[in-house]
Formats: structure tokens, C-alpha cells, sequence
């Protein structure tokens, strides 16, 4: 089956359907709440305070091996409870970090981070990993005249491969978790507007800049005016860490998680196809849902919504086409 496909309407196809994820329905099945066992306050899965499960959770919950380290800028305004930073910071908590804005560390100062943010000079994962691509900027994104990247893009990024010259050789470099391109990656959890005052904190502002490769967010409370590949934070963490992990390693065929995604095209152009063992899940082994499950709680509540709540009428849950 061709990952050259056409985009489908998200509604029609159950997002998670094929994704390497444990089995989120033990979540329902637990009653009441319990205490963190750092904080004491009273919580059902997981402490969005301390970021650890609660209870028995922590029995059979997902632990997600990342191949870097991930720092999440909250807003001071983000609600702890409704955030979905703290997914990854359960899930992958050996590397993902969360701060309270303006509470961050010097990022000015460390080599190999990199901040994932729209600038009008950001660049692609496949650039970090100096694959020979470039993003296509025709009609300025589709944006106004005097808009840049960095307002809000209205169309989808897209990717085009360059063409190698005659007779040139395209390098190749074999990646371990060692000499990755990037260290660490930071994350802005705020609105669109929240967001761009973060960026200008001197701490971030000069830091390389990244742009995901555009999907679909299935995220249940849509901010108003923005595109419906404005990720949740989670979504956009599992989107960069694929992202690095199929330009490092490449993409396993066998693998299906991502159909229901609705993943730009440009991103099948550019990955690498390789034919493995369907199961394979080592570290270095090619895309094969290595990180799906830091959308665990993610998965688990868009069940929850879906069944629960009519998307014609709640205003909060309603998202455009």
C-alpha cells in the first residue's frame, strides 16, 4: 500500500486506529481518584503537578524511550489540568522537562537545542539532518502580502526534494543516539498570541528555529482562528520526534500508524521507505510507532469526548474542516 495518499477527512477514519499504542481502555476501567504521593493533592491518572501517575497507574503505564531531550515553555495562563504537556512529561519523563514561563533555563548558552517555533527563517527536520530539501514558499504560504511564516500559516508547509546534479552523490551518514543533529528541543505550550511574547525572551529568541511538517490536530477544544494543524503540544512532540527518527533512521513500510494522521504529502515524498522486520521496534531500527505512546492519555481522551459529547452543539469541541 502506497503512503502516497490522498487527505482524508479525519472524521471519517478513527486517527489512532493502526498506532503502536498499549491498550488506553484500562484507564476506564479505574474508579476514583487517588494522592500523589509527592504533592498530596487528589488526582485520577497522573499528577499534572509533579508528573508522575497515580494510584495503580503507574502498573501498566506506557514508558516511552525518547532519543532527546524535550523542555516544554508553558504559559503562566496554560491550566495545568486541561495542558497536554504533561502527557509527555509522564510518559517520557527521564527526558522531558516542563517550566513555568518565566521560569526556563538559558537556552542561549547550550549547544544542539533548537526551539520549535514558525519564523520566517526557520528551517525542516530533513534540513537539520542536511537532506537536500527545501520548503516550497510560493505565494508566501498564503499569506497577505507583508505576512511572513511567523503570523500564522493559512496553508499546509509542503517540501519538495532538489535534485542531485549529474554525477553528484548524495552523503550519507549513519546516526546513533549519540550524534543527532539536535540535543534537545524546546516547545512553547501557550495560544498563538502567548506564544510569540515567549519567543522574544532572550533566553530563545536567537535559537535555531523549526517548523513540523503539517497534520491534522485531533484535538478535542480547537483554538479559535487558527488551522486545524495547529497541534496540541503532545501532538506536536510526537510529530518532531518522528519526524527525527524517520530522517535518521527511516521509516519502516510495514508500518501503518499514520494513515488516519493525515500527514502532508510532502512528508511521505521525503522519507525513506525500508523494508524490515514488520515488528521491530529497536532503537535504531527504522519508524515503527517507537513513540506512539506519548499519545497515550491523548488517545484515551479523545475516546472519552467522541463518545460522550455532541460536536454540533458544544462550541468548545467544534472544530472547521
Amino acid at each position: 500500500m502506497s503512503h502516497d495518499v490522498e487527505i482524508v477527512s479525519a472524521s471519517r477514519k478513527y486517527p489512532f486506529a493502526k498506532m503502536r499504542l498499549d491498550n488506553t481502555h484500562r484507564l476506564d476501567a479505574i474508579e476514583g481518584r487517588f494522592t500523589c504521593s509527592q504533592c498530596n493533592r487528589s488526582r485520577k491518572f497522573y499528577c499534572y503537578n509533579c508528573y508522575v501517575p497515580v494510584g495503580n497507574v503507574g502498573d501498566f503505564l506506557p514508558k516511552v524511550q525518547i532519543p532527546i531531550d524535550i523542555d516544554i515553555i508553558k504559559h503562566k495562563k496554560e491550566i495545568d489540568g486541561k495542558s497536554t504537556s504533561a502527557h509527555a512529561a509522564v510518559l517520557a519523563r527521564d527526558r522531558v522537562k516542563v517550566y513555568s514561563y518565566p521560569d526556563m533555563p538559558d537556552y542561549s548558552k547550550m549547544d544542539g537545542v533548537v526551539l520549535i517555533f514558525p519564523s520566517v527563517n526557520s528551517l525542516t527536520v530533513p534540513q537539520l539532518f542536511n537532506h537536500r530539501v527545501r520548503l516550497k514558499t510560493e505565494n508566501n504560504y498564503g499569506l497577505p502580502k507583508g505576512h511572513n511564516i511567523g503570523t500564522m500559516l493559512r496553508w499546509r508547509i509542503d517540501e519538495v526534494k532538489d535534485e542531485l546534479a549529474e554525477g553528484e552523490k548524495s552523503a550519507v551518514k549513519l546516526y546513533t543516539y549519540d550524534n543527532l543533529p539536535v540535543k534537545r528541543a524546546i516547545f512553547i505550550d501557550s495560544t498563538w498570541n502567548q506564544s510569540r511574547g515567549i519567543y522574544k525572551d532572550a533566553r530563545l529568541r536567537d535559537l535555531p528555529t523549526v517548523v513540523l511538517q503539517n497534520r491534522y490536530s485531533q484535538f478535542w477544544r480547537h483554538q479559535r482562528g487558527s488551522p486545524r494543524w495547529y497541534l496540541a503540544t503532545v501532538e506536536a512532540v510526537h510529530q518532531f520526534l518522528l519526524e527525527v527518527h524517520v530522517n535518521a533512521w527511516g521509516l519502516n513500510q510495514h508500518y501503518r500508524g499514520l494513515d488516519n494522521l493525515e500527514i502532508g504529502t510532502g512528508f511521505y515524498q521525503i522519507a525513506t521507505l525500508v523494508n524490515f522486520d514488520a515488528e521491530s521496534v529497536e532503537r535504531d531500527a527504522p519508524y515503527n510507532g517507537h513513540y506512539d505512546n506519548l499519545l497515550y492519555f491523548f488517545a484515551n481522551m479523545y475516546d472519552i469526548i467522541h463518545k460522550y459529547y455532541d460536536h454540533n452543539q458544544l462550541k468548545a469541541y467544534r472544530r472547521p474542516i
